[in-house]
């Protein structure tokens, strides 16, 4: 390993492989998932396209996005529990010493402005429900956003003990509310499968983990002891409860007209909605702050800057609270677009690169830059971003990824530097 520790000892592996004796339960590991993917976005966008499509449609598009972003997920996590390596150590050795912070820095960025989207839709929400003043949300933005930090701040294993007491909460709080709203205004009408639309829904779920499935993966499945824990954690969490809360967040949508939140208030259950909305937040939240602090700690390392991850998870935090604030959420079909046509073709290139090129072993005789690697992302990201962002052609992200892919793949290798 290049670097050996961040501090005095690196606890949370930053920069070194979590040895098999730190590994997490396959319950564990799946519960810390779980409590990434019960998220406050997936409410504020399943309300509006509950609401937007025929059901059948709504409910096919979030299925198949989600059985893709599972494989997505396995192809990462199952790298990540062999090798034990985060995100970024990983493309350290595929993107070369130096090129390592272009990969690190962006997949930080989204996490950051993932964060932002959550807290901005959470500080709205309950700004809404208990009718204070339009600054209050900005309060709340501050005060949330430095709370979550905490368990972000103090590692892993706090995060895993918040997920074992709020994922279980936050589904049945869920449950509760969806099952009141069928049982007063009946079932959503499923209505045809409209094709036209299909790949626009499959298009934005795709874009709410597209850069989870990839970054996230390797950051939290390093963890389970063995590659098929990681498959099926991935699975089990993608295509079962990311599928569940969006699908179960559009239900009102689809029937009433309201989103999640708005329904609960109808109900008069808007005490539940506002612990709903606050477990949903935190849940989330530190994971995201967590997977930055982890990319970015080593993007300072790779242009010779040294900063304990705890600090970089406090910067990460100030940034959080400065796109809070111009509320990036209400961005979201352009912040979605984006991180599909970015963020696809960099793991594009590790899958290319592990499974393909190096045959499942990745070396640590690294160039500085590795050009092809470079390359073909960018030319991957052209092509998705032009064939299925522009023009909306269902088949532009297949192309993407055989573009990205083959590009790899056919480019010669440089020499070692």
């Amino acid at each position: 390993m290049r670097y050996l520790s961040s501090g005095p000892v690196d606890k949370e592996y930053v920069l070194s492989s979590v040895p098999l004796v730190a590994r997490l339960s396959l319950a564990a590991t799946v519960m810390l998932w779980a409590s990434l993917t019960l998220d406050p976005s997936a409410p504020y966008l399943a309300s509006w396209w509950g609401a937007s499509f025929p059901f059948a449609t709504f409910v096919v598009g979030v299925l198949l996005a989600n059985l893709i972003l599972s494989i997505f997920s396995s192809l990462s996590g199952y790298i990540a529990s062999r090798e034990g390596l985060t995100y970024a150590l990983t493309a350290e050795r595929v993107f070369g010493l130096g090129g390592v912070v272009v990969p690190s820095i962006w997949a930080g960025i989204v996490c950051v402005g993932w964060l932002a989207f959550s807290i901005g839709v959470v500080a709205e929400g309950i700004t809404y429900m208990t009718a204070l003043p339009d600054p209050t949300y900005y309060i709340l933005v501050i005060l949330m956003t430095s709370l979550f930090s905490v368990t972000a701040y103090l590692g892993v294993k706090h995060m895993v003990k918040l997920a074992y007491i709020g994922v279980p909460l936050l589904v049945m709080l869920i449950v509760a509310g969806v099952s009141l709203s069928v049982s007063r205004w009946g079932p959503p009408a499923m209505g045809g499968l409209d094709m036209y639309t299909l790949p626009l829904v499959f298009g934005l779920v795709l874009g709410t983990f597209v850069n989870g499935s990839i970054v996230l993966s390797f950051d939290y499945q390093r963890f389970c002891k063995k590659p098929l824990d990681a498959v099926f954690t991935a699975f089990v969490n993608f295509l079962g409860f990311w599928s569940f809360i969006i699908i179960l967040s559009g239900i009102p949508a689809a029937t009433t007209g309201t989103n999640l939140y708005s329904m609960y208030e109808i109900l008069g259950l808007s005490p539940l909605a506002l612990i709903t909305l606050f477990l949903l937040a935190w849940t989330s939240a530190d994971n995201q702050l967590y997977s930055a602090s982890l990319s970015w700690t080593l993007s300072l390392k790779s242009v010779g800057k040294t900063a304990g991850r705890e600090k970089v998870v406090v910067t990460a935090a100030i940034l959080t609270v400065i796109l809070a604030i111009i509320k990036l959420h209400t961005f979201a079909v352009q912040w979605l677009s984006l991180l599909t046509s970015i963020s696809l073709p960099a793991g594009i290139v590790l899958w290319t690169e592990y499974y393909i090129r190096s045959r499942k072993k990745l070396g640590e005789n690294i160039k500085n830059w590795n050009i092809q690697a470079f390359i073909s992302w960018v030319l991957g990201s052209s092509v998705i971003y032009y064939l299925y962002v522009i023009e909306g052609l269902w088949y532009g992200l297949l192309v993407g990824f055989l573009v990205t892919s083959l590009t790899y793949v056919i480019l010669p290798r440089g020499r070692p530097s």
